[in-house]
């Protein structure tokens, strides 16, 4: 897909340029993960638009669709939409909007907008559903257990099967994806672990680094202790070239007990996202979902 109008060329990314695309996020204090580009292009290297004025790169936007046969629709997620700021205001971020719903083909499309863009977003027929808020907290907090014993239960991700961790992300997100769980639970400085009971996987997180200190997500849990146990073992997890530093966690606010979760590790809000979705919204297991994977794919 190549639309070009006044100088104004839209395309799908080269791997490479989702390199310039993240580094526009770092560059808007999104903080992303050290191995954010490479992980997201594994959801789908089809899901990527950049806007070029003159040739130079000015504008991206992420349209990522997973595939779920065998559980039902399709789902779509945006993101990453950002245009350079010496060139906001001339219509070139929503000519690139344009182009990339037109590209996604999924009966129900989510995104995490910034709370003041919201009437734009309804403009495109996406209704609110949810805020999420990002809480930033420390490694070395009271209630984080750094440097203690490993929570019993806990281990290792990649000692359960692929299949159970699918299977459990699959409740908590609305789509399967595979491809991408593969790429985040095995990139570098990525640490997952699992919580087993009764001989099957009761939760999993991962915490990985980022521009800023270290970001906790996916946290998915059957409850709030194995939740506060995957939040210990994940904060020990954290490098000790990291331990102290900022840790942070993306909470849906409908979940008091992820709330909980947050306020009990000394952590406090610092970005609220309003959570929108075009089409039927998904059905997930919200009181599973104690952490967000990202708000840049959902």
């Amino acid at each position: 897909m190549t639309t070009a109008t006044n100088g104004f060329v839209i395309r799908r990314m080269e791997r490479n340029e989702l390199d310039f695309a993240v580094g526009l996020a770092a560059g808007e204090g999104w903080n992303p993960g050290l191995a954010d580009a490479e992980t997201f292009w594994q959801a789908d290297p089809e899901g990527f638009f950049l806007g070029l004025l003159d040739g130079r790169p000015v504008a991206t936007i992420s349209a990522v669709r997973y595939a779920d046969e065998a559980k039902g629709p399709d789902f779509g997620f945006v993101g990453l939409y950002i245009v350079v700021p010496e060139l906001r205001g001339h219509g070139l971020g929503y000519r690139l909007w344009d182009a990339a719903l037109g590209a996604l083909t999924a009966p129900t499309i989510g995104l995490d907008a910034v709370l003041a863009q919201q009437d734009n977003y309804r403009k495109s027929g996406f209704a609110l559903a949810m805020r999420n808020c990002r809480y930033q907290g420390n490694s070395l907090s009271p209630g984080s257990k750094a440097g203690g014993a490993v929570p019993a239960g806990l281990s290792p991700l990649a000692e359960f099967p692929l299949a159970e961790v699918l299977a459990y992300d699959r409740r908590c997100f609305p789509a399967r994806r595979e491809a991408f769980l593969r790429a985040w639970l095995g990139a570098p400085g990525h640490a997952a672990l699992g919580l087993r009971r009764g001989g099957s996987l009761a939760g999993f997180g991962v915490v990985r680094p980022c521009g800023v200190g270290s970001k906790i997500g996916p946290l998915f849990a059957d409850d709030d202790a194995a939740a506060h146990a995957l939040f210990h073992g994940l904060c020990q997890a954290v490098p000790e070239s990291a331990k102290g530093g900022p840790v942070f966690l993306d909470v849906p606010v409908p979940h008091a007990g992820a709330v909980r979760l947050a306020e009990a590790h000394g952590m406090f809000p610092v970005f609220e996202t309003a959570r929108m979705y075009r089409g039927p919204a998904p059905e997930i297991d919200l009181g599973r979902v104690f952490g967000i994977t990202t708000f840049e794919l959902g």
